[in-house]
């Protein structure tokens, strides 16, 4: 093992390990620009996504469309584990995050759990001026009670510019297994990857192996990269939230409305499952660019919009002689089934040099 991959599985192993020490900044949902997170002179971090280790309790106050990681986050709560951080800014981009934090200002007011301090990031993502307008002032909001001034926005902007540049040069180069950008992105959620990465250089000594895209939610971890890879393929780009693209573009860090310049730049991103783009070209465009050999679409049960794309997402890989798997309504944790489904779909299908 690299020595980039021990750091990996040690940021992995211990998620809250940077934001330990306490004074932290936690969030929770993908939605929210880097830009704000990195200007505060603290570290920031996502709250951990992981299965809970029981959702009896939580299942008295969460219905059943929360995932899994929700019921994990609020019992990491409720047992004081988040202590670290003296602020957790939940995104309004994700319907999960967004009811969440309603669900924990609520049982603070009640006096049921402490913790920290819950805020919201009022993301408004449609497209209109009146849009970006909202959002900017959110972001405006969210600074003025995080206490981040025009220098330390400025010097956030550069930070994100930084991470961007860095997952930019990355995805560009990939090469290799994707198991290791599907751990690097995870590890990013809680640490620096610039430090991550220090002496890095892409994987070559792999053998190139047929392409995979994978598309739609989240995974919880690496499990399906793991298990294509193990049936002799290799997943070469993802299209859902957490890939390498979670960034976005560089903003601006000359603009005189900061909040403007982020936020105008931000509601350009396209992989939010309430974005209004067209998910039909994005993943055949990815696989044209990947040379990839076939799709598999994987959407939780929780992930409801995503469904509505799948018909779409299909005619067009039909359309193309992409073959392609499409598994809706899953279970987060993978246990269904999904994983003897995905190995008798690759099985089936002949490699290129076959």
């Amino acid at each position: 093992m690299s020595a980039v991959e021990q750091h990996l599985s040690a940021v992995l192993r211990d998620p809250l390990g940077a934001a330990s020490a306490g004074g932290a900044l936690g969030y929770v949902g993908l939605d929210i620009p880097p830009d704000l997170l990195l200007a505060c002179d603290r570290v920031s971090c996502h709250l951990p996504l992981r299965p809970p280790r029981e959702a009896s309790r939580t299942s008295r106050w969460l219905e059943s469309s929360f995932p899994l990681w929700a019921h994990s986050i609020l019992e990491d709560w409720w047992d004081g584990e988040f202590q670290c951080f003296d602020h957790v800014i939940f995104s309004r981009g994700d319907d999960v995050s967004h009811r969440l934090y309603y669900y924990i200002c609520e049982l603070q007011r009640q006096g049921r759990i402490g913790g920290p301090l819950p805020l919201v990031f009022d993301v408004a993502r449609i497209p209109r001026e009146s849009s970006r307008r909202h959002t900017a002032n959110a972001l405006r909001d969210l600074a003025s009670r995080l206490g981040i001034d025009q220098a330390a926005l400025k010097r956030g902007v550069h930070k994100a510019n930084e991470w961007r540049r860095l997952f930019a040069g990355i995805r560009a180069q990939r090469r290799g297994l994707g198991g290791f950008y599907e751990r690097l992105v995870r590890a990013s959620l809680y640490t620096d990857p610039c430090r991550l990465l220090l002496g890095w250089k892409p994987e070559d000594s792999e053998p190139p192996r047929d392409g995979i895209v994978l598309a739609g939610s989240s995974p919880p971890d690496d499990r399906i990269h793991r298990l294509v890879e193990q049936a002799g393929w290799n997943i070469v780009d993802e299209l859902y939230d957490r890939g390498l693209r979670r960034l976005g573009t560089e903003v601006d860090a000359t603009a005189q409305d900061l909040p403007r310049a982020i936020a105008d730049r931000w509601l350009t991103q396209h992989f939010m499952a309430r974005d209004f783009y067209d998910p039909m070209a994005e993943l055949v465009e990815t696989i044209r660019r990947t040379q990839a050999r076939a799709a598999i679409l994987w959407c939780t049960r929780e992930d409801e919009a995503l469904a509505w794309r799948v018909p779409a997402q299909r005619t067009a890989l039909e359309g193309s002689g992409i073959p392609s798997l499409v598994l809706v309504a899953r279970s987060w944790t993978f246990d269904d089934g999904a994983d003897q489904q995905i190995r008798s779909f690759l099985g089936g299908i002949a490699h290129a040099s076959a």
